[in-house]
């Protein structure tokens, strides 16, 4: 039985809509696992939306988007792999002087100017530089690009930099804070947000995610693959380590809060504890042990006990979750 993604349709596509009508130029960023969705189910909700453009990742993600969308789509990272066939409406990045040197001169581009995020880009003090580059080589420039941290940063930085850039510039940007503020100050230029977390998944109450209890066994002993004594019983659901159930990444808060919880967590799994995502009677289950590569062992005590058949709700991370089916109600 599947990993189910339920969707409220009107709730969520309202939410979308909403966000389009209120920021007119928006990029949907399509890019990894899709947010959750898939890259063609969301190409397919862009083209619905009526936007001309969206955001990939990398190059490789250009065709199943494209199944669906047949606009301009924007490859965020400088990624020019050779075997990767891009058509003429694709627009790349490049982020260094290098590339611009060598890219082929019949696609489109943008220049990615180096934020505080330090990723990729070209310094601003090169962009006179950069801009000599597009004109000996009559390369088509499609404006700018950057792309900046989640934590706000030093207003008088966005400022300098923007001031050096070309009068009429389209300027494609991430998490721009006080938008309608910068695009006071800076009129000759034509900003186009780039969203991808806020966009899809902004509407958190409209999606539910639910697996399937598969078996559920009374267990005098032991069991799972480290026979791992049990009290209880023990409840098989669907959603394992290949749809993301379980995975982890770094924790972000490191608040005093933040840090005391990891230091709790440790202490729980140093016990023998496994907190799971997965929801019974408001209650957190316990995995029995890591989930496999399909399936989960959890297990689950006292009178009240799931039967096969029955769904539960599970926590997931969207970004690292790929499910089975997507429902749209």
């Amino acid at each position: 039985m599947p990993l189910l993604l339920h969707v409220d349709g009107e709730k969520w596509r309202s939410h979308l809509g909403a966000m389009v009508s209120a920021k007119p130029g928006l990029v949907p960023v399509i890019k990894g696992n899709g947010y959750g969705f898939g890259l063609a189910f969301l190409a397919a909700e862009s083209t619905r939306l009526g936007v001309d453009a969206v955001a990939v990742g990398l190059a490789s993600e250009v065709a199943q988007v494209r199944t669906a969308f047949a606009g301009e789509i924007i490859v965020l990272s400088p990624d020019f792999a050779a075997n990767v066939d891009l058509d003429s409406k694709v627009i790349q990045t490049v982020s260094s002087i290098e590339q611009m040197q060598s890219v082929d001169q019949k696609r489109n581009v943008i220049v990615e100017i180096l934020t505080p995020l330090n990723r990729h880009g070209i310094d601003i003090s090169d962009l006179n530089r950069a801009l000599a580059i597009v004109k000996d080589r009559a390369l088509t420039l499609r404006g700018f690009t950057l792309h900046l941290p989640i934590a706000k940063i030093d207003r008088n930085w966005l400022s300098s930099v923007l001031q050096l850039l070309p009068a009429g510039s389209i300027v494609w940007i991430s998490h721009l804070y006080e938008v309608d503020r910068v695009e006071k100050h800076f009129p000759s230029l034509t900003f186009r947000e780039r969203i991808g977390t806020s966009f899809w998944l902004g509407a958190e109450s409209a999606l539910d995610a639910t697996a399937t209890v598969l078996e559920n066994h009374e267990i005098k002993g032991a069991a799972g693959y480290r026979q791992r004594k049990v009290r209880g019983n023990v409840i098989v659901a669907s959603g394992g380590t290949a749809h993301g159930i379980g995975l982890t990444a770094p924790q972000s808060d490191n608040s005093l809060i933040g840090r005391i919880k990891i230091i709790a967590r440790a202490l729980e799994l140093a016990l023998g504890k496994m907190r799971s995502p997965y929801r019974f009677a408001g209650k957190e289950l316990n995995f029995l042990e890591p989930p496999h590569m399909q399936c989960s062992l959890l297990t689950c005590s006292g009178s009240l006990q799931l039967k096969p058949g029955d769904e539960l709700q599970v926590r997931v991370r969207y970004t690292t979750t790929t499910f089975d089916q997507i429902i749209v109600r």
